[in-house]
């Protein structure tokens, strides 16, 4: 019995990441993993990308990959979402998981994706941000501090999520004064 427990938890850990994200409750639950893990990437430019960069403003890291389908439904919320804070103190940063330059390339001509990407061809970033399913978002404050994370889709141009966003971004936007 304990072996078929295990099975079905193990099943559901592989396919919850696939399944249509209306089956799955998405909630942004708020951090309590510790301090945040370094972030430090090659861009789809080949250019360094550090988190640390990003401090003074609000942040949200999205783990995703090509082969996800909720993850490839959820990122034109996260371009209308940078739309929308755009000239705000905030950043998005997109972190494809295990995949080559040319794949997300690729996919993301074919999505019409003018977001920043960082690459993690190892998952050695996932793995410090102990990111176990896709999509897994973060979202960090002006200080660079986890403040909420999510795994599952959600639309973050609109209600809960956005109003999550905007409350960090006004946090930075105080601090800045």
């Amino acid at each position: 019995m304990h072996r078929v427990l295990l099975a079905a938890v193990g099943a559901l850990f592989w396919i919850a990441p696939l399944a249509p994200a209306k089956l799955l409750a998405t909630e942004i639950k708020p951090w309590s993993g510790g301090a945040t893990p370094p972030l430090a990437l090659k861009s789809l430019d080949g250019r360094a990308l550090d988190l640390r960069e990003f401090r003074g403003r609000a942040v949200l890291v999205n783990f995703w990959a090509t082969w996800c389908e909720p993850c490839r439904e959820e990122i034109p919320s996260l371009e209308r979402l940078r739309a929308k804070l755009a000239g705000q103190p905030f950043e998005l940063l997109m972190v494809n998981y295990g995949e080559s330059n040319a794949a997300v390339n690729q996919s993301l001509a074919k999505l019409g994706v003018t977001v920043p990407v960082a690459l993690d061809p190892e998952k050695q970033g996932a793995a410090k941000w102990r990111v176990n399913g896709l999509p897994m978002t973060f979202l960090l404050d002006a200080r660079g501090r986890i403040r909420y994370s999510s795994f599952g889709e959600s639309d973050w141009s609109s209600g809960e999520p956005l109003k999550l966003v905007e409350a960090l971004v006004a946090e930075a936007s105080l601090a800045k004064r």
